[in-house]
């Protein structure tokens, strides 16, 4: 090979391997990519939910020399291309427009009214051994059983003890699990979207929320009362500084919700 053209082979083969390949993640699957901040705090956008088309929270910091360095857990509910910017704010509220762009692909082999693109798959149907001898033995057998059937019925007494009914959970029972992962910082975003929306469907009628989920939200996050387990939540997820709090702090926090039916499954 010429000189010449082994030279340009490299230099083309260097810019390959310096150019990132760009993050990207199926939908409704959970994504992350990296990130080298300078100076600031980041953390995911709080009027968001899981109506809208990008997600993003802060999985970890990294201290290092010249900054910190953030592991980022996004995930997707449309296909297409975003900029991981335009879900992200900075503590202080600066604009993330000073970081470099982060774009992030959502890809989806299914159509765009889909759920999601997890699937179960259904073991196949076994087929149950036939032949005329076989059904002769079934037939018998049944022949035999059915009157000693019969003989057991009449002389099995009633059950004296009543049916106890299954207990439905509380609200406290529903969210204690969900801010459990929260002080531990293992809640996902749509274990946080479940949270709000367990909160949210809570003090909806009492503090006449309306039906603007993202407004709904934030107004329950400022409320005073109504937004203390909300706001300690955020801070646990998205404040490295935070504390992780004891177990009592966490039966302080579920005791308004002790008393209160949980809310039903869909």
């Amino acid at each position: 090979m010429p000189p010449l053209l082994m030279s340009l082979l490299l230099v083309v083969l260097t810019s390959i391997q310096d150019v990132d390949p760009m993050a990207s993640a199926t939908r409704g699957i959970t994504g992350s990519v990296k990130v080298q901040i300078e100076d600031g705090t980041l953390r995911g956008r709080a009027d968001l939910d899981l109506d809208s088309p990008l997600l993003v929270r802060v999985a970890s910091i990294q201290p290092q020399e010249s900054g910190s360095l953030y592991e980022l857990e996004f995930i997707g509910t449309t296909p297409g291309l975003f900029d991981l910017r335009d879900v992200l704010v900075f503590a202080d509220g600066s604009s993330t427009d000073l970081l470099p762009p982060l774009p992030v692909q959502i890809v989806s082999n299914l159509e765009d009214h889909a759920a999601s693109d997890l699937s179960m798959t259904m073991p196949p149907a076994t087929d149950i051994a036939g032949g005329y001898q076989t059904w002769i033995i079934i037939i018998g057998v049944l022949w035999i059983l059915v009157p000693i059937v019969a003989i057991m019925a009449k002389f099995k007494q009633p059950s004296e003890e009543p049916e106890v009914a299954p207990t439905k959970p509380t609200l406290a029972e529903q969210l204690s699990p969900l801010v459990n992962a929260a002080c531990n910082r293992n809640l996902s975003i749509s274990e946080q979207g479940q949270l709000e929306l367990l909160l949210y469907w809570h003090w909806q009628e009492e503090l006449d929320l309306g039906s603007d989920r993202p407004e709904a939200v934030s107004r329950l996050r400022h409320h005073e009362i109504a937004g203390l387990l909300l706001r300690k939540v955020e801070a646990w997820l998205h404040d490295p500084r935070s504390t992780t709090p004891t177990q009592a702090e966490l039966q302080d926090l579920l005791q308004p919700y002790r008393d209160s039916p949980g809310r039903p499954e869909a």
